[in-house]
């Protein structure tokens, strides 16, 4: 495991097939407390080959939060404690169609998101005792607005939620999927990757406030009950 920058927080982790999977504890929260180790892992999707990693890590919910057609062409492994969650309406299957730029992307999927992420949230809040993934396929966008959420819930400030956000951009390899892109998409899925920063999140941190009055506010106007948000924080948390 290879430590990120203190500004981040959390580490990298090598599971064998992905890429992009990193543990959140470490981070601060602004109450003095910190996220627990283990308690919360984002990543992009697991292949059969990290199954063992993911279980010596001790995750016991993996919440898949793709579109029911992508768990169809590419379901994974089976593994215990996996759920279902995705945080997009089945017809938003393209992110590249809802704007032109990552910031108004993540807009979109905030606001017509609330209820699906509600539902995320609660899982974490209600999951075995143990550790809890959360993934998409990449693990950059649906997982990067996820994490955020429940960064937020934690108490982890706005900076560090962002800092972890854009180390996804280091981790990512962006050349298999390219490759199979004609010239125009490649070009606007290149520009759309060099967004993948701590601004971008920023941004969205800043949507949610003005929009949605928060984080808290956000998820509970989209069901979340409110007993899961103590349990969030008690799941995520140390002092």
């Amino acid at each position: 495991m290879t430590p990120l920058e203190p500004s981040a927080g959390g580490r990298v982790l090598s599971w064998p097939g992905c890429e992009n999977v990193r543990d959140l504890g470490g981070l601060p929260t602004t109450d003095g407390g910190r996220v627990r180790w283990g308690a919360l892992v984002r990543g992009d999707r697991p292949r059969s080959t990290a199954v063992p990693a993911l279980r010596t890590h001790g995750v016991r919910l993996v919440a898949d939060l793709r579109l029911a057609a992508e768990c169809r062409a590419d379901p994974g492994p089976a593994v215990p404690g996996r759920r279902h969650l995705p945080v997009l309406r089945d017809e938003d299957d393209v992110l590249e169609a809802l704007d032109d730029t990552l910031p108004g992307i993540y807009r979109v999927i905030l606001d017509r998101g609330a209820r699906r992420f509600a539902a995320v949230l609660s899982a974490v809040a209600h999951a075995p005792a143990g550790g809890v993934l959360l993934h998409c396929h990449s693990g950059k966008d649906r997982t990067g607005l996820a994490v955020a959420l429940a960064l937020s819930l934690a108490g982890v400030s706005r900076q560090d939620i962002a800092a972890d956000y854009a180390v996804t951009a280091v981790c990512l390899r962006l050349d298999d999927h390219l490759a199979a892109l004609d010239d125009a998409v490649r070009d606007r899925s290149l520009r759309l990757f060099a967004e993948v920063t701590a601004d971008t999140m920023l941004a969205a941190l800043a949507h949610l406030d003005g929009r949605h009055g928060g984080a808290e506010a956000y998820l509970l106007a989209g069901g979340l009950p409110p007993a899961d948000l103590a349990l969030i924080r008690a799941r995520l948390v140390e002092r």
